[in-house]
């Protein structure tokens, strides 16, 4: 719930019914006739804003491509608006918001939630606080949330009770935050950065002003802020534009307009006028070197040649920094960063350095590359393929209903929604003289924040261009013509099933495709390489692992950044993941690009380079992840769990590595190990491939016969059997050192797979016991409850064929509270065996696992997964629709049942890791 650093998302730019007399007079969107209770006020490409009476503004974005709907309620108000005292005070208050309402309890709130199938959530940043829920899409679920919004709004409630629960909860947030040492760091370097702005304060707050904070006090910044004029509305989705402002009207239009006049901060920081340096000491595994500039709005014209001139130096297919730092082995990973914000923010570039290196030798080659833009100019090639770059990722945003939801909150924070359209136009007219002059504008000394104060004779002051004036900016802009949505498609199992077709190739390679028109003819596909046997894959997992991190570091003909520009010219992404027996393919691209990307995919993974310089580099970054997670309470509870009771001996592929094991098993593996991996195990005679969208099939699977079907791996595939096997019960404790937050992780093995009887009883009963994490048992129990863990929940893993399932449980909490957290687990366990759930946990629980499966099969990547998946076992989507009706005839008596056979106390193996020595 801090503010988010992520640069292609900022490029880009953290109870009633309705009035049927109201909609039937509502206007549609796009029309120039207003309704006495809205008026409408602008458009851009599909978006429309209206406005209320009392100053309520509602953004449309209908798209009724895709059955689901997102509401996002975008409030004005995040940690710059706090004063003296209230530090995390915004933050705090969206915690709040979640604790219901004078009409509606907190847990008839999760309830709703959690049986409408929402995936909801709340987040606050410097500018602002919001609330956004995606569901499938109805006019029953829309009604809900918008009534229960407009309720929150002036009616939440805010007492002392509810705040003593929740307020350990944030504090573990806070302390979660504080185990991540470049979390720390750049909030220390933000403190620094900003002497009078309150960007420099962390969302999160401050401890001592989070533990002091009164109800009243807390009451008055929500009646302050929380105002129908301080909020924008956002619908993206499947919905009637007329219906919805006629719902919008009947339960936000009786909410007064405020007397107050909203005041907005006016501190402007003042020039830096030298170095500012801070240090940070702390135990770990990796240093961390930052350099950080202030830099304009992100409404300025200098913001988009900023962002792009980020991408050049450390984008997603490499980058100078990467050259100079990462592959001369000075630094193990490197990164480039914006905070875009609606005042002046800061660029940062930050480099991961391995124990033992010098920091100082990383540092001064960042600060060389970064601040010597002028030696080194940016060529038309490197700021063509930002551009490119940053092209798809803003697609990608805007094809998406829920995403260009979301993007719209920020523009709203940064000042105006149309800034979204904006920004995205300005990124074509950026010429390589914009991106040398605002190097040279902002990438300097003196307004550097490492940390280090340094005297000059003549100091430099870097003062930030005047506010944009936005409605001068923006006045009579339009965007580009908005394309007509593809047809609706229905995602029930029996439709898919429909529009599947499925193929054996020669070699036998199986493919299943469903072909139906999509948003910008995008076809999204996964591809599943299974190798080798128990025995012949003895000793192999780190070369199994090298070997496809390697795939993308160059093939054919291409290095590793022609390789990346290829993708990227064709609007292709590739992911790719491997398991000691298994390669995974992910990947997206469009209907016109499709065979030329599946000619590059074939080079990928028939012809790679296997260069040993990018081996090496891959090997750093491996051993340095490992080392960094080595004091992780959460990476160390997993690992001794997954080897308690493992009969699985080193070499075995099924063996879990721990931190030395790993470090090891990267650091012998030769090119020679990748190579000789690669010739004998990769091949597609025991392949899966799906593809989903809009594709030819006749085309694609006579390509794919041509590219894949003559390519069989010399080494035979025996699947490799993961068996149920009893493990015996144990309490395991794993200390760290100085961290904040610790980790119960608790497990039994159970004996199943997703074809048995038992199987859709046992995931209701999961959903009610915490995998649901708005309303389960364990999260009432610890969370709402007792108040001491912020984030609880339960997992089910049950696979399609092997046998060795498992019921998980999780929690974070503080070590001070570890014995409250044992007794808390353990009783509520135990009441779960014994009581069993009630009609009304059933009825909610098979109704969100129903709905949430619903959203799944929208989304085309969860979509090909579960065909390619339905391949590997034998399975259609017949299997899937009976899956669901099983869950729909699941009774109290049957999931009780099912509880009491697998569930037992006496069998959890437990895991508490953290800082635990003193408590």
């Amino acid at each position: 719930m801090c503010r988010a650093i992520s640069l292609l998302l900022a490029c880009i730019f953290t109870l009633g019914g309705a009035s049927s007399v109201l909609a039937a007079s509502a206007t549609t969107a796009g029309t120039d006739t207003t309704d006495a209770s809205y008026t409408r006020v602008t458009s851009v490409e599909g978006v429309t804003e209206y406005r209320l009476p009392n100053g309520l503004r509602i953004l449309l974005a209908p798209d009724d491509a895709i059955p689901r709907t997102t509401v996002n309620i975008t409030y004005l108000v995040g940690s710059r608006d706090e004063g003296l005292g209230e530090a995390g005070m915004a933050h705090l208050l969206e915690h709040m918001q979640f604790k219901g309402t004078s009409r509606l309890t907190a847990t008839a709130l999760r309830e709703e939630f959690a049986r409408r199938g929402m995936i909801a959530n709340g987040t606050t940043s410097v500018d602002r606080t919001n609330y956004f829920a995606t569901f499938p899409s109805s006019e029953d679920n829309l009604d809900w949330i918008l009534s229960m919004e407009a309720d929150r709004m002036v009616n939440s409630r805010i007492e002392a009770a509810d705040l003593r629960s929740e307020m350990p909860v944030v504090l573990n947030e806070m302390e979660i935050g504080q185990t991540r040492p470049d979390r720390v760091m750049l909030q220390a370097m933000n403190a620094a950065a900003y002497n009078w702005h309150p960007y420099g304060k962390a969302t999160i707050g401050t401890r001592k002003d989070l533990e002091n904070v009164s109800i009243p006090l807390l009451r008055a910044f929500y009646q302050r802020h929380y105002q129908p004029d301080n909020a924008v509305l956002v619908i993206g989705g499947t919905f009637d534009p007329a219906w919805v402002l006629a719902t919008i009207s009947t339960y936000f239009g009786p909410i007064p307009r405020p007397t107050r006049t909203p005041v907005a901060a006016v501190t402007a920081e003042p020039a830096q006028e030298g170095e500012r340096l801070v240090t940070l000491r702390r135990p770990g595994d990796t240093q961390l070197i930052g350099e950080m500039y202030h830099v304009p709005q992100a409404a300025h014209p200098d913001a988009v040649p900023m962002w792009l001139l980020l991408q050049v130096f450390a984008g997603p297919s490499g980058g100078r920094l990467e050259k100079t730092l990462v592959e001369t082995k000075k630094a193990a990973s490197v990164s480039a960063s914006i905070d875009a914000m609606r005042d002046p923010g800061t660029v940062l570039f930050l480099a991961e350095v391995p124990k033992g290196q010098s920091l100082d030798q990383a540092r001064d080659a960042l600060v060389e590359q970064v601040e010597g833009l002028a030696a080194r100019p940016v060529s038309e090639v490197e700021l063509e393929r930002v551009r490119v770059e940053m092209r798809n990722a803003i697609e990608d945003a805007f094809k998406n209903p829920d995403t260009l939801t979301l993007q719209l909150s920020e523009t709203i924070a940064w000042g105006d929604w149309r800034l979204l359209f904006l920004l995205r136009d300005r990124v074509e007219s950026v010429r390589l003289e914009d991106l040398q002059r605002v190097a040279a504008q902002y990438l300097r000394r003196a307004n550097r924040t490492e940390g280090r104060l340094i005297l000059v004779d003549q100091p430099q002051r870097v003062e930030m261009p005047p506010p944009v004036d936005l409605a001068r900016l923006l006045d009579g802009y339009h965007g580009k013509p908005v394309a007509a949505p593809p047809p609706p498609f229905a995602p029930t199992p029996e439709n898919i099933e429909a529009h599947t077709q499925r193929f054996t190739l020669a070699n036998g390679m199986k493919l299943s495709m469903l072909s139906r028109p999509t948003r910008a003819n995008t076809v999204t596909g996964v591809m599943m390489l299974n190798m080798g046997t128990v025995d012949s894959l003895k000793g192999r997992a780190p070369a199994a692992a090298l070997t496809a991190a390697m795939l993308m570091r160059g093939a054919g003909a291409r290095d590793r950044q022609q390789l990346a520009d290829a993708l990227a010219m064709l609007k292709s992404t590739v992911r790719i993941s491997a398991q000691a027996d298994r390669t995974t393919i992910q990947f997206e691209t469009h209907r016109d690009q499709l065979p030329a990307f599946l000619a590059v995919l074939r080079d990928i993974l028939r012809n790679p380079t296997l260069d040993p310089r990018q081996l090496d580099d891959i090997k750093q970054i491996r051993i340095a992840e490992i080392e960094r997670s080595g004091n992780a309470p959460g990476t160390l509870a997993t690992v001794t769990m997954d080897r308690h009771g493992s009969p699985y001996v080193p070499g075995d592929p099924r063996h879990v590595a721990d931190q030395k094991e790993g470090i090891a098993g990267y650091s012998a593996a030769s090119i020679d190990d990748v190579r000789d991996f690669h010739r004998r195990f990769y091949g597609t005679s025991h392949a899966q491939l799906a593809l989903v969208g809009d594709v030819d099939v006749d085309v694609a699977k006579t390509q794919l016969e041509s590219l894949f079907g003559d390519w069989n791996a010399p080494e035979p595939y025996t699947r490799i059997d993961r068996p149920y096997r009893a493990i015996a019960p144990a309490t395991l404790t794993v200390q760290t050192t100085d961290n904040a937050s610790a980790i119960y992780l608790a497990r039994m093995p159970i004996s199943m797979t997703t074809a048995s009887q038992d199987y859709a009883d046992l995931a209701i009963a999961n959903r009610i016991y915490g995998g649901n994490p708005l309303r389960g048992r364990l999260s009432e129990r610890i969370r709402q409850r007792d108040g001491i863990s912020y984030s609880a929940g339960s997992s089910l893993q049950v696979g399609a064929i092997d046998t060795a399932g498992s019921f998980t449980m999780r929690a974070s909490f503080a070590p001070r509270n570890l014995a409250r957290i044992k007794r808390a687990t353990s009783e509520e366990l135990a009441r779960f065996v014994r009581d069993g759930v009630t009609e009304q946990e059933l009825a909610d629980g098979k109704s969100g696992l129903v709905e949430q499966a619903i959203i799944g099969l929208t989304r085309d990547s969860v979509l090909a997964q579960t065909l390619a998946d339905q391949l590997y076992a034998g399975h259609t989507m017949a299997f899937t629709a009976e899956q669901a009706q099983r869950v729909r005839k699941a009774t109290v008596g049957s999931v009780n049942a099912a509880i009491r056979k697998y569930i037992d106390p006496k069998r959890v193996t437990t895991v508490f890791a953290g800082a635990l020595d003193e408590h």
